[in-house]
This record gives C-alpha cells, sequence and structure tokens, in this order.
C-alpha cells in the first residue's frame, strides 16, 4: 500500500480572498433591484449598473478559488487508496446536505409568503432541487456538482504530461468549442453548465499544481493583468450592444470578440484578486490587525455567508422597500450591509454548533 503524502501547507490568505469575493457576490444581489429600478441612461441607474456589472467576476472567483484549492491538495494523493470515495463523500456531507437543506428552506419560505401549502407540490420541490431554481442563487451547486463529477478524472490526466504542460489551452478550447456549439443548438441555463466556466476552472487548476512557482512569477505581470482588468470591463459594461451592431454581419467576429473580451476580464479579476489577496495577506501576518482577523473571519464562513444573504435581502424587500421608498439608494446600500453582517453573524453562530454543518457545510 502506498503511505500517504504529507499533507500540503493551508495558505491562510486565500480566506481574504473568499472574503472580497462574498462581498461582491453580497454586492450584486443588492444592487440588482437598483438597476431594474432605475430607469436606462439616469446617474442612479449608472452608478448601480457600474456595480452590478463590474463585480460580476465574483462567482467564477469561487469556481477559480474552488479549482485552485482542490488540484493542490490532492495533487500528491493520486496514488493513495480509497482517495476518491473519501472526496465523494467529504463533498457530499459538507456541501450538498446543505444544498439540500437550503433549498427545502426557500421553497417553504416562499410557498408561505404567497399564501400557499408549502408541501401541496412536493414534485415541484424536487424539480428545483435538480435545477438548482429553489433561489437564484443556488445554481451554483450543479455547477459545483459538474466539477465534482469530473475532478478525479481531470487530476488523473495531470499525470499525462502532454496534458499537464499545455493544461490552460485544453480548457480555453473546451469553453470556445462549447460556445461554437451553444450558438449552433441554443442551450438553455448556460450558465449552470459547467462548460461556461472552463477557463477559470482550468487556469486555477494549473495555478494549483504550479502554485510556488507560478506565484512568484506573477507579479511581474500585475501592471498588465490590471490594464486588461480595466480595459475589457469598460469593454463589457459600455460597448458590448456596440459590437453586437457593428458585427453583426460578422457573428464569428462577433462571438469571438465578446468571448475574448468577458473571459478576459473575469480572468484577469482572479487573477488579481489572488495576487491582491497574497500580498496583503502575506504582510498582515507579519502585523496582525484587528481588521484582517475580521476579514478572515468573514472569508472563513463565506460559504455560509453565501446561502443564507439571499434570505435576509428576501425579507428586506418584502418589509422596508416601502418605507425606504424616498430614500431608495440608502435603502439598497442598508439592504447590502444587513445581508452581510446579518448572514455573517449567522454563519459564525452556526459554525459553532455541532450540527451547523447541516446549514453552513465544512
Amino acid at each position: 500500500m502506498s503511505q500517504p503524502v504529507d499533507r500540503p501547507r493551508r495558505i491562510e490568505y486565500l480566506d481574504l480572498y473568499r472574503a472580497i469575493a462574498i462581498m461582491a457576490v453580497v454586492a450584486i444581489h443588492a444592487t440588482s433591484t437598483a438597476v431594474a429600478h432605475y430607469p436606462k441612461n439616469t446617474f442612479d441607474h449608472d452608478l448601480f449598473y457600474f456595480w452590478n456589472t463590474f463585480l460580476q467576476f465574483a462567482v467564477p472567483a469561487f469556481l477559480f478559488l474552488s479549482s485552485l484549492v482542490l488540484f493542490y491538495n490532492y495533487n500528491g494523493k493520486l496514488n493513495e487508496q480509497g482517495w476518491v470515495r473519501s472526496f465523494y463523500k467529504k463533498r457530499m456531507f459538507y456541501i450538498f446536505i446543505p444544498y439540500i437543506a437550503w433549498s427545502f428552506i426557500y421553497f417553504v419560505i416562499k410557498k408561505l409568503l404567497a399564501g400557499k401549502e408549502p408541501m401541496e407540490d412536493s414534485m415541484q420541490l424536487v424539480k428545483q432541487l435538480l435545477m438548482g431554481t429553489a433561489h437564484t442563487h443556488l445554481y451554483f451547486f450543479l455547477i459545483i456538482l459538474q466539477f465534482y463529477i469530473v475532478f478525479p478524472w481531470i487530476l488523473a490526466l495531470t499525470k499525462q504530461s502532454w496534458f499537464k504542460r499545455y493544461m490552460p489551452l485544453y480548457f480555453i478550447a473546451g469553453q470556445a468549442l462549447f460556445y461554437i456549439l451553444h450558438l449552433q443548438f441554443h442551450f438553455e441555463r448556460t450558465g449552470s453548465l459547467l462548460p461556461s466556466y472552463l477557463i477559470v476552472i482550468g487556469v486555477g487548476a494549473w495555478i494549483g499544481l504550479n502554485f510556488d512557482s507560478i506565484m512568484k512569477q506573477m507579479n511581474r505581470f500585475r501592471y498588465l493583468l490590471l490594464g486588461v482588468l480595466l480595459g475589457t470591463g469598460s469593454l463589457t459594461m459600455y460597448a458590448t450592444e456596440t459590437i453586437k451592431t457593428v458585427l453583426m454581419e460578422w457573428p464569428i467576429l462577433t462571438f469571438t470578440s465578446l468571448f475574448f473580451i468577458r473571459n478576459a476580464f473575469t480572468l484577469s479579476a482572479c487573477l488579481l484578486l489572488l495576487m491582491v489577496s497574497e500580498r496583503v495577506g502575506t504582510r498582515k501576518r507579519r502585523n496582525e490587525h484587528k481588521s484582517a482577523r475580521l476579514m478572515d473571519s468573514l472569508g472563513t464562513v463565506a460559504f455560509g455567508i453565501f446561502l443564507i444573504h439571499p434570505l435576509i435581502l428576501l425579507f428586506w424587500r418584502r418589509e422596508f422597500t416601502d418605507d425606504l421608498a424616498r430614500h431608495f439608494n440608502l435603502g439598497i446600500v442598508l439592504s447590502y450591509i444587513a445581508a452581510l453582517l446579518i448572514s455573517w453573524l449567522c454563519a459564525i453562530g452556526l459554525r459553532r454548533l455541532k450540527w451547523g454543518w447541516v446549514l453552513i457545510g465544512r
């Protein structure tokens, strides 16, 4: 029997990465109401549209990080017996039991708010569980499930030199092929399908496999990445419709341009967020501050915050939207603060309970 390898060291500053990413996720959901509320081409709409669109890298950032961490942690376990079974057991308990629990909670609460008997249509609940539609954010679990299914096979492929050497290119080609097929066959709910995120997953995996060497080299490209982020971010927010109009007669050019712009924006955001977390995180370890501990706490329970915060926003919009109608912008800001802080405190409390993993994982 092969002896297990030493467990890789924990990368402490990734909690800072998670903290920033979850703050962005909550901000996206909090500002979505304002984007829909205000007429286009008004200052208020443009302000909230900017933040809502610019922060759209947040969910791909979590997939990027999940891939990085999994390949970093499991790279040395391929020769261990039973690691695949242990991997799936851990994920089923600590990821999908919370998913089932929260799908049930959101389903019941929304039925009650609509004045309906929660369990009068149990098949609807089953369908929502399978489709990740019990609430707007739960589609993320379908993506994660697809990733977990293929992860052991991708990890096995990394032992092949032809795959590992050009690994990111295979993922780029895979996502490009998926979008070409989508243009032909018009798949539904592409945002819930793993191939829509192959680039961030592939680059995350590549960094996870070569973490120390890549982190030493990546800092040299920080200004290039910042320029790509700002440039492609501006194009994503303000030039997408123009590109579609100008290139209307050349669909392949439209596809290629938008594919490059959107993925360059998302990937550069993930890489810069990783670099910022590394620089700030390693610095704060030498000089601990309360703010550093707060951000670590936020990142540690980011999964719980992700699950809980839409519930806070649901009740906030139901109870306070009319009261704050005359101060709508203030209401949006307060809804963000309330959703973040209340879900944060709830997640911390649940984490201390023996059964808390049922609701926020581990």
